[in-house]
């Protein structure tokens, strides 16, 4: 990218908003010529006018930066388009009297009873599109409307369950069943070797950490196992955050988070326990296997739903409570991941206002740094002092609050009361600098 060419990767300074784009895509920041799009789609149709509608609807989901949606108009104002979701191609056409939409998830050998089953059950949760079979094995995903029933809203709910189903299930399939071969599509990116080396690495170094760490002290981690839940799942957040795999272990890190939360019927301990269990399957793998949850995609819908800032406030306030029960005698050192899984949870369910999401990525910035500068971005710290590192840690959200003045009206947000001296101090200072500011989004 061009505006990361000018950065002096050695040199600690302020970090530009769009350096703190991490995780996987968002549709929830639109432009406002993305909003006008909306607004002239809805007209269109509620006047009739169904090819102008769908023309503004295109012009609407079309990101300017991922370039995530091609399309041509025929002389009748039909619309042949191609869009982009992780690593699959939904090509559709928008036009009078029917609309669809249609992706290739993978082409079978042969049909295993499990894998029909598995695809009749899915069909059954599915509430616009279903998985079909062609007769050279294909396995579709596809969509159909009417056009006097494709509405903007039924229209994007359509294309966002096909286009997120797509992306999810195509990598697990190829996984579960050996007669289900990857249909590899052309958009798709390989990062260099290199670079996924650098992740593995990673990967496998914090999971030791955190797996030794409960060997060593098990009889602690028993008593407190919330205390290790804490841990475990800030590092999952992040695997997910920093990572973002594509396949399995993606899926993996789902499960376990929704069996953590929904499961509370468990003894904590057991709940923790399973926790543990995926972070151990995932260093299991081989790193061949790894490699290929690693690679570069263009996403036309965000997995996640917005949050307001009230309930943000609300979760803070609630761990930063549980960080003052922790902080204190033998269990003091599960108070810093509290602040981590605070960030993480935000940032894996919900498409957070883009200020919050901006300081969320920038705490995880500060603290796996050395793992992005491995990976091409900008120091932040390792200046000559805490004091330096500090006014660079201050200059940074000023500007980031500035980047966004004109989306959030912000009051109250003091990075002056920030400690950096070690990693307790500023995993409580960073909840409190979040819990004092007020936002309102305009």
């Amino acid at each position: 990218m061009s505006w990361l060419s000018g950065w002096r990767l050695g040199k600690s300074r302020a970090l530009d908003s769009r350096l703190l784009r991490l995780g996987r895509y968002s549709d929830a920041y639109k432009t406002s010529e993305q909003l006008s799009a909306w607004d002239r789609s809805m007209g269109h149709y509620a006047n009739g006018a169904y090819a102008k509608s769908f023309l503004h609807f295109l012009q609407y989901l079309r990101d300017p930066v991922e370039q995530n949606i091609h399309w041509m108009q025929d002389r009748d104002g039909g619309l042949n388009f191609e869009l982009l979701q992780g690593s699959r191609r939904i090509n559709g056409w928008l036009g009078a009297p029917f609309c669809e939409a249609v992706t290739t998830i993978g082409v079978c050998t042969s049909m295993p009873d499990g894998l029909l089953r598995e695809l009749l059950e899915v069909n059954d949760q599915l509430q616009f599109c279903y998985y079909g079979l062609e007769e050279d094995g294909r396995i579709i995903l596809r969509w159909t409307s009417k056009a006097s029933e494709a509405d903007p809203y039924r229209l994007f709910q359509a294309l966002r369950e096909l286009a997120i189903q797509a992306d999810k299930i195509d990598d697990l399939l190829v996984t579960r069943y050996e007669e289900v071969e990857p249909l590899y599509e052309p958009h798709i990116q390989e990062y260099p070797a290199a670079e996924n080396q650098v992740r593995i690495k990673w990967l496998r170094e914090k999971a030791a950490q955190l797996l030794n760490w409960y060997v060593e002290d098990r009889n602690l981690h028993d008593q407190y196992p919330g205390g290790m839940a804490y841990a475990i799942l800030s590092f999952l957040y992040k695997i997910e955050f920093l990572l973002c795999p594509q396949g399995q272990l993606r899926e993996e890190i789902e499960t376990a988070h929704r069996a953590y939360f929904l499961e509370s019927a468990l003894d904590a301990r057991t709940r923790t326990q399973r926790l543990l269990a995926t972070v151990e399957r995932a260093v299991a793998r081989t790193d061949e296997e790894l490699q290929t949850e690693f690679y570069k995609v263009v996403t036309t819908f965000g997995v996640v739903q917005p949050i307001s800032y009230h309930r943000i406030t609300t979760q803070i306030q609630a761990e930063l409570n549980q960080f003052d029960a922790y902080d204190q005698g033998e269990t003091r050192v599960y108070a810093p991941f509290i602040t981590s899984f605070v960030i993480g949870y935000g940032l894996f369910n919900y498409a957070l206002p883009g200020l919050i999401r901006d300081l969320y990525s920038l705490y995880y910035y500060l603290e796996e740094e050395k793992l992005l500068f491995r990976l091409g971005m900008p120091r932040l710290l390792g200046g000559d002092s805490v004091s330096k590192d500090r006014h660079v840690m201050i200059q940074t959200i000023r500007e980031l609050q500035q980047f966004w003045s004109d989306r959030i009206q912000v009051t109250g947000l003091r990075p002056e009361h920030l400690d950096l001296s070690n990693p307790q101090f500023l995993a409580r200072t960073y909840m409190e600098m979040m819990l004092s500011a007020e936002m309102l989004e305009k």
